[in-house]
């Protein structure tokens, strides 16, 4: 019998509840999302622990704006952001309409000290950020070996996806190399 009891007493779960209350407080405006990413931090410090992750164009309830940084909530959290990184309804809406490709991943640079002249290349790009094709616009160095490295080195580089009328668009960058 003793046996049956400390079996039963040890099965029992622990139920710890969250007692932090809620935070109701009304926002004092609704910021979106302008970088590609917008981590959410316990504090105002970049080295904060991150409590979430926003993605371009998401909108966000800002609590209160102390300069560089917002408190914002997350849920039923508060957390801190970078204010660069939130932008307006009207700035949205400019970036969904022409979206400016920014890098995940850069082409690693290609050095050739002595080449002269430029290496113009257009990627296709999907809706995951990723590079699925480059062609070569111009090669005004006369080195092939140098086209090839530039563009080997631009099929490796990841791309934040554009978001367009919240989804995910495939798109063409441009990339000018000039030596």
């Amino acid at each position: 019998m003793a046996v049956a009891l400390f079996l039963v007493a040890c099965n029992r779960e622990t139920v710890v509840t969250d007692t932090t209350p809620m935070d109701t407080r009304e926002p004092v405006s609704i910021q979106y999302v302008g970088a590609p990413e917008l981590p959410v931090r316990e504090k105002p410090e970049d080295a904060a622990p991150i409590i979430a992750t926003y993605q371009n164009g998401e909108a966000v309830s800002v609590l209160a704006d102390q300069g560089a940084w917002v408190e914002v909530r997350t849920g039923d959290r508060v957390g801190w952001a970078r204010a660069a990184d939130l932008t307006t309804a009207q700035g949205k809406t400019q970036e969904e309409e022409n979206p400016t490709p920014k890098f995940r991943v850069m082409p690693m640079p290609v050095s050739a000290p002595s080449a002269r002249g430029e290496i113009y290349l257009e990627a296709n790009v999907n809706s995951d950020g990723e590079v699925i094709s480059v062609r070569t616009i111009s090669n005004t160095t006369g080195s092939l070996a140098l086209e090839s490295q530039n563009t080997t080195a631009l099929k490796v580089a990841k791309f934040y996806p554009i978001i367009q009328k919240n989804q995910r668009t495939p798109f063409k960058y441009y990339h000018r190399v000039t030596y």
